[in-house]
């Protein structure tokens, strides 16, 4: 399944009002080079999970491939020494499973070992049901990986659908891990819950950023009637370089996606932070 396919379905299947039921909009974005860097890696990393590089991807020693055939989920968990963090990486969206998911927006109440939801909290099935498929796999794994290395900090990244995917990482990696310090960065994602959902993923103590890229229509699904999900976490908009990075308020900033007026994948969808998604190779060039 090629990004083109993915493309015409998921927007055909996406295209909804920005303006009804919506959060109050607003502009309030700063110029915020410092973070680049990091989100850039970020980027990097979750374009490593669709070229499903195995050894090493970038700074990153791959100790397990994730590969989940009845639900398609597949990505990697490694461990950096050069940034001491465990990281977990989700593969987006490659094939018609995967499109099915994207576009799976029934709210289902998730149940997952090692986590206390609250009452009230609902997700949707196309992101429950294939991070429920690898979740004890991810858990268990980590978990060894924390036994050897137990200074590192934990990490999780994912581009489109496995942006989406780290929405529920940071949970259920907090949530199993409340010792450790997790950074989450989710790009180019959509939100995958209702209010009581990201509210819970707002109390979790530890940093999610929402990395989006000018032009990307896709965090701006799924945010008005009938479906109404709310996103959490931090976001920043990404023009390509580090001098025009901003760092936006709220979760519906003007000057991010929630004022490029685009809903569904877009041809700004396609790229992160600079790197061109599923075209990075699996190490550095320089």
């Amino acid at each position: 399944m090629t990004f083109g396919i993915l493309s015409t379905l998921v927007a055909g299947a996406s295209i909804m009002s920005l303006a009804s039921a919506s959060p109050m909009l607003s502009a309030r974005a700063t110029l915020d080079t410092g973070s680049f860097a990091d989100l850039q890696r970020a980027a990097e990393l979750s374009s490593a999970a669709y070229t499903g590089c195995t050894g090493t991807a970038f700074d990153v020693t791959v100790t397990k491939s994730l590969n989940d055939a009845t639900t398609d989920t597949q990505g990697f968990i490694g461990y950096s020494t050069s940034k001491k963090k465990i990281t977990v990486s989700m593969r987006g969206s490659t094939t018609v499973t995967d499109i099915l998911n994207d576009i799976d927006t029934t709210l289902v109440t998730p149940t997952l070992s090692g986590v206390t939801f609250p009452s009230g909290a609902k997700m949707m099935k196309g992101i429950y049901s294939p991070w429920s498929s690898v979740h004890d796999t991810i858990i268990s794994e980590v978990k060894s990986l924390i036994e050897k290395y137990p200074d590192y900090s934990l990490e999780s990244t994912g581009h489109s659908l496995g942006g989406a995917l780290t929405y529920i990482s940071y949970i259920a990696l907090a949530q199993n891990f409340p010792d450790k310090e997790i950074t989450s960065n989710a790009l180019a994602a959509f939100p995958i819950g209702n209010q009581a959902f990201a509210d819970f993923g707002s109390s979790i103590n530890g940093t999610l950023n929402r990395g989006n890229n000018e032009g990307d229509g896709v965090p701006n699904m799924y945010i008005s009637l009938p479906y109404d999900f709310v996103h959490y976490g931090t976001e920043y908009y990404s023009y390509g370089t580090a001098i025009s990075n901003l760092k936006c308020s709220g979760e519906r900033d003007l000057m991010c996606s929630a004022g490029n007026g685009l809903v569904g994948v877009t041809p700004g969808h396609f790229y992160s932070f600079g790197i061109a998604m599923g075209a990075a190779g699996c190490a550095s060039l320089l």
